[in-house]
């Protein structure tokens, strides 16, 4: 039953009329495809005596109001006798207009359009031309080469509830090429809505369902592509989406899918807003690409994707994969896939890619969910990377920043060339949850804060200068972190990587590898720092060095550096002779497996002739400790056998109480500093920021940058003007009591030139 247009109009906010304004309204009572008899006389009124669309946009066309309505009447009602077969190209819209057929019980099944426009053969169904406020509502329209276009900088239409490409009756039409085209400068369109009724289908488009093509500030909301209105059936687009730069017009602004908010957060189903982009064909859900050979380039953007299904159909649940990519990036620049709040992910499933950027400054990966449908349980995964990063020349690098990406095979993120940083996600599966390769010389990545579960090695490294801290891996089916030579055709070392910190809080913990907790496979000249780390239940080594040419450099990667000697075991230092200049890290012990480490317990450098001594806070007797070093090029070793400290004389034989307090309700413990946040480690920004916090609270800082004097200081510290070159930041917690954190948090980081 045809739904009331005036109802209609109010739910969808088509038309906004100037209250002074009085609209002339037109209604199409006759599927013939006939001229108005006199035009501008006697109104909308064919030789037959009756109104037709043709003859209603020729009327509209004449009117010197400021908006006029095109109605239907009650004649259609979705079935597919209700469709006008044009004979020749409707006159294109040169006035602000509302074209409206309602809503209705489709012969489909479904609710859609109460009428079709069949356009075979010809170049567009409707075409908008150097006219604003044009709104566009309840039409299937099949068989034109572009369904609807909007051109000549025709700003502020509106498409809702049509039918790009099916059938009122759900069967497929023929000849498209492009639903909806808004050429450059046709800005501040709105393509479907977010309440029910305002989507539309686009659907059977050989080239692209919805071409935004240099215009900005496009809102697209709540539509179906690549899906019929059922919101499973395929029928697909070459392209789902395709927002572009075009022949120097720039395409900023635009919007696909929303922040989905109320009710709609919790529900399954696709709606309030979001989105279903599936069923891609063999090429692209999203692209913001395009075609170089047709005057189009990747988007300026700003651009910003969220709240959508993309490769799932429109229950959350059923695969519905595009081709090679979902959400084709590119060198688009300011994209932004997903966001930080409820609501505002994109679920992802299928496809070869989820995500690919290539070389796009500004690009955010936010929140998303990949291989994880919208009850966020597993479902079929991209088959080679939840999220592909290049960035070869970027100075803004990409920021991946917690997706949930659930991976069979591939990686999970996937990271060339450097300058990312990949912040607490959630990966699980795949041949490595995260892969960077960089090639010298190489910027680097911070991999900080991310869980990675059951992943063939939980992060693989084949490149420089990357800084993985904080994360947490678990069943690794080999090694829990792994850097390597990169491999064929480069043959080149892996060097200057950071695993581990300073801090707690910068610990690697890593548990139940397969293999070895941490794996180097590289040359004799790299030099790779393993600071702070732990874990538990690793089949191999907790650190293993191995020569990744053992007949031509037998003595391994980090310049063949060998473990420490620990001479002396105590409940408070240990003692021993390393490398001159060499940094040597003590650690605890529970037991005396090769792949366990408790925690860190001090450091010391060793003198010119290698002798160093490490005090720390007493542990009980016959514990196990640890020990590597790492060279002055920046190298570490693999960690020396356990040593065991001297049994407690309190208790013979065994540990006894282990009272570091001091007088009674006294405080003599150091409180402990962690940087929370700093600066990449190598950026062409000359401003850095800081924040920290200590173990206590009330407690007081004093920071200090290169061979500055400390000064008192609060967390967030910030540097300005800062010149090119390495630097060093510092920064030391002192509790109420006046007991200063002997070890100081530290973070290194170059500003480029």
């Amino acid at each position: 039953m045809k739904v009331f247009v005036s109802l209609l109009i109010a739910a969808c906010g088509l038309l906004a009329l100037p209250s002074a304004a009085m609209a002339v309204q037109y209604t199409v009572d006759s599927t013939l495809d006939e001229p108005d008899a006199t035009v501008g006389v006697g109104g909308c009124l064919t030789a037959g005596l009756k109104c037709t669309l043709r003859a209603a946009i020729q009327e509209s066309n004449a009117s010197t109001l400021v908006v006029d309505e095109i109605l239907f009447d009650a004649t259609f009602d979705g079935q597919l006798v209700d469709t006008i077969t044009l004979g020749g190209l409707l006159p294109p819209i040169a006035n602000p207009v509302g074209i409206n057929a309602g809503l209705c019980a489709t012969q489909a099944g479904q609710g859609g359009p109460c009428a079709g426009v069949e356009a075979s053969a010809l170049s567009y169904g409707l075409s908008v031309e150097n006219t604003d406020t044009v709104a566009i509502s309840g039409l299937a329209i099949t068989g034109a080469t572009t369904g609807i276009r909007v051109v000549n900088s025709s700003k502020s239409f509106a498409a809702h509830n049509n039918w790009l490409g099916e059938k009122l009756d759900g069967t497929n039409g023929s000849g498209s090429n492009t639903g909806i085209w808004l050429d450059p400068e046709s800005d501040n369109a709105t393509i479907g809505g977010t309440t029910a009724g305002e989507g539309n289908v686009f659907v059977n488009n050989a080239a692209e369902g919805l071409d935004i093509e240099g215009a900005s500030n496009a809102d697209v909301l709540g539509n179906y592509f690549g899906v019929k209105a059922d919101g499973a059936t395929v029928a697909a687009n070459g392209k789902n989406i395709e927002i572009t730069d075009a022949n120097g017009f720039e395409a900023t602004g635009n919007e696909v899918g929303t922040k989905v908010e109320g009710a709609a957060v919790t529900s399954a189903a696709c709606d309030g807003g979001c989105n279903v982009i599936a069923g891609g064909g063999l090429s692209t859900g999203i692209n913001l690409v395009g075609e170089t050979i047709t005057g189009e380039e990747p988007a300026t953007g700003p651009t910003t994707i969220r709240g959508n299904y993309v490769g799932l159909g429109a229950d959350g649940a059923t695969v519905l994969a595009n081709g090679t990519f979902d959400i084709l990036v590119g060198e688009a620049e300011d994209a932004t896939i997903g966001g930080e709040a409820v609501g505002e992910a994109n679920y992802i499933a299928g496809g070869g890619f989820g995500i690919y950027h290539e070389n796009g400054e500004g690009f955010a990966a936010l929140g998303n969910f990949i291989g994880v449908n919208a009850a966020e349980a597993v479902t079929t995964p991209p088959s080679t990377a939840g999220i592909f990063l290049y960035s070869p020349s970027t100075i803004d690098g990409p920021l991946v920043e917690g997706n949930v990406i659930s991976m069979a095979g591939g990686f999970g993120i996937e990271q060339r060339s450097g300058s990312s940083e990949i912040i607490e996600n959630f990966i699980e599966g795949g041949n490595a949850g995260i892969f960077t390769l960089g090639l010298s010389p190489a910027v680097g990545n911070l991999i900080a804060g991310n869980f990675i579960v059951e992943s063939t090695n939980g992060i693989l490294i084949e490149g420089d200068e990357n800084e993985v801290v904080g994360n947490e891996v678990l069943l690794s089916g080999q090694a829990g972190i792994k850097i390597k030579q990169a491999g064929p055709p480069f043959a080149v070392g892996s060097t200057g990587n950071l695993i581990g910190g300073e801090t707690e809080a910068d610990e690697n913990l890593i548990y139940e590898s397969g293999g070895d907790a941490i794996e180097i496979v590289d040359l004799e000249g790299t030099q790779n720092e393993v600071a702070r780390n732990a874990g538990s239940g690793n089949a191999g080594l907790f650190i293993d060095l191995l020569a990744f040419e053992p007949g031509t450099e037998p003595n391994g990667p980090n310049g063949g550096v060998k473990p420490p000697v620990v001479s002396t075991a105590a409940k408070t230092e240990a003692a021993g002779t390393a490398e001159p200049e060499a940094t040597v890290r003590v650690f605890r012990k529970a037991t005396a497996s090769p792949g366990e480490l408790q925690s860190f317990l001090g450091e010391a450098v060793a003198d010119g002739s290698g002798n160093w001594k490490a005090t720390y806070t007493a542990v009980p007797g016959e514990t196990r400790i640890a020990a590597t070093q790492t060279n002055s090029e920046g190298g570490t070793s693999e960690l020396t056998p356990a040593a065991i400290t001297p049994a407690d004389p309190a208790t013979p034989g065994g540990s006894g109480p282990n009272d570091n307090t001091g007088k009674e309700g006294s405080d003599d413990k150091a409180p402990q500093t962690t940087i929370r946040k700093g600066p990449k480690k190598k950026s062409q920004s000359t401003t850095a920021k800081f924040k920290f916090t200590s173990s206590e609270a009330g407690s007081t800082f004093q920071c200090k940058l290169d061979k500055k004097p400390a000064k008192k200081c609060k967390s967030q510290k910030k540097y300005k003007g800062l010149k090119p070159g390495k630097h060093v930041f510092k920064v030391w917690a002192t509790d109420a009591a006046g007991n200063k954190d002997p070890t100081p948090a530290k973070k290194k980081f170059e500003v480029l030139g």
